[in-house]
């Protein structure tokens, strides 16, 4: 029993000593994590990203990404079934309206012109001559009618000397009259040959015209199978680049397939998505800066889609200004719309991890004790790249704008400039 017993006081005893040693070990690294790298001769402030808080004139905006799209656009699709024989041309090309960008095959489009093209010979033929038809005809009536004017001249002359002679008894009453009635006779025939050459005239009009809307109808014909044929030759339509080409040489493609897209490079809008928190501060009609990444060109807010997706709503922006040589459709953009300006206020470089309208502690730089000391400052709205500051610090004041969750548990840091 005192065998056991001196063991067990001996295993207690060793126990005790082993939690006085991790103690002294875990006090020892406290000690370490406090004060090693932190103290003057370690901790350099060119390790960390200082900003300055600046006062003066400052412009609000609401962020956002998005793309460039043609203000005027053509969406080309198929007309008539056919094939695709070749592709002249791929996204991304420079067009003109009357640029060829792929050339379709229909055999039944080609025999269909045909086929009008022989029609409408025929009716032109055919107009043709109902039109010297027509013309023979008149000269006969024509000709009929002088003669008849002839005889009628004749007839009257006769009459008139016979009208002399009778008191004579050179010439009967009986033959006189006989004369008379002759004169009576072809006057009324010529002016039943004139009303019958007017009407002829008339019908003649009348039966033109039918024939010439008929051959109208002929053309027209032949026309619209001219264009669907032309339609083989498929065009951009207007000048701007090639967006899509969505068939492949060899591809059947049936009655209204896509084709093609292209759009316009002189005329852009944008669509940026916005946070739908921040959304609410944008209006149409206010002023936007648009970044290609290659440049900044002004904008106007045009429309503000009402509809909520994956947290963002769509602004819909028109350039306005000079176009950067970059500038196309689809092309992925950056911006912003300035929704305010304020003539006095605090603002600093944002930090990526606030938020605006928040509270945040942030390392604030103290020149004469030579410490970055943490202070509450409290943010206001976004303003591009800055952020509104509306209390915690004043002009002139340097924050520490990178990450410091490392020495978030610390008040204060000794450094070194």
């Amino acid at each position: 029993m005192d065998i056991k017993d001196s063991l067990a006081n001996n295993k207690k005893h060793t126990l005790s000593l082993k939690k006085i040693a991790l103690s002294i070990s875990v006090f020892a690294i406290f000690i370490a994590l406090t004060f090693i790298n932190f103290d003057g001769n370690r901790l350099d402030l060119h390790d960390f990203v200082v900003a300055e808080v600046q006062s003066g004139k400052l412009k609000l905006s609401v962020s956002g990404f998005g793309k460039l799209r043609s203000k005027q656009s053509r969406f080309i699709t198929a007309t008539h079934r056919s094939q695709v024989e070749e592709i002249y041309h791929l996204p991304g090309s420079r067009v003109q309206s009357d640029t060829i960008i792929m050339l379709l095959s229909n055999p039944e489009l080609v025999q269909l012109l045909n086929r009008s093209r022989l029609a409408l010979a025929r009716q032109k033929a055919s107009f043709e001559a109902l039109k010297l038809s027509q013309h023979n005809a008149l000269l006969a009536q024509q000709g009929q009618l002088t003669l008849l004017k002839s005889e009628l001249a004749n007839a009257q002359n006769r009459e008139e000397a016979e009208g002399k002679l009778i008191e004579t008894g050179i010439v009967s009453a009986l033959d006189h009259k006989r004369s008379q009635l002759e004169v009576s006779q072809l006057d009324a025939r010529v002016k039943l040959a004139q009303q019958q050459l007017i009407q002829t005239k008339a019908l003649h009009a009348q039966r033109l015209q039918i024939e010439h809307e008929l051959t109208r109808e002929v053309e027209l014909s032949y026309a619209a199978a001219k264009a669907d044929v032309e339609k083989l030759h498929v065009r951009a339509g207007i000048k701007g680049m090639l967006q899509e080409v969505n068939v492949e040489q060899g591809q059947s493609v049936q009655v209204g397939a896509p084709l093609a897209l292209v759009g316009s490079e002189l005329s852009l809008l944008a669509d940026l998505q916005v946070p739908e928190k921040q959304a609410s501060r944008v209006q149409e009609g206010q002023i936007g800066i648009i970044n290609t990444f290659s440049g900044e060109v002004e904008a106007r807010v045009n429309r503000i889609d009402p509809v909520v997706r994956d947290g963002r709503i769509a602004i819909e922006l028109e350039l306005t200004g000079t176009l950067p040589d970059n500038a196309r459709p689809a092309l992925s953009i950056e911006g912003r719309v300035i929704t305010d300006t304020k003539q006095a206020a605090l603002s600093l470089q944002r930090p990526s991890y606030i938020a605006e309208r928040s509270v945040a502690s942030l390392f604030v730089l103290n020149l004469k004790t030579n410490q970055l000391v943490k202070t509450p400052i409290e943010f206001g709205t976004l303003a591009g790249n800055a952020i509104e500051i509306r209390s915690g610090v004043k002009a002139g004041e340097q924050v520490v704008i990178s990450d410091m969750s490392d020495f978030k548990h610390l008040a204060q840091i000794t450094i070194t400039q």
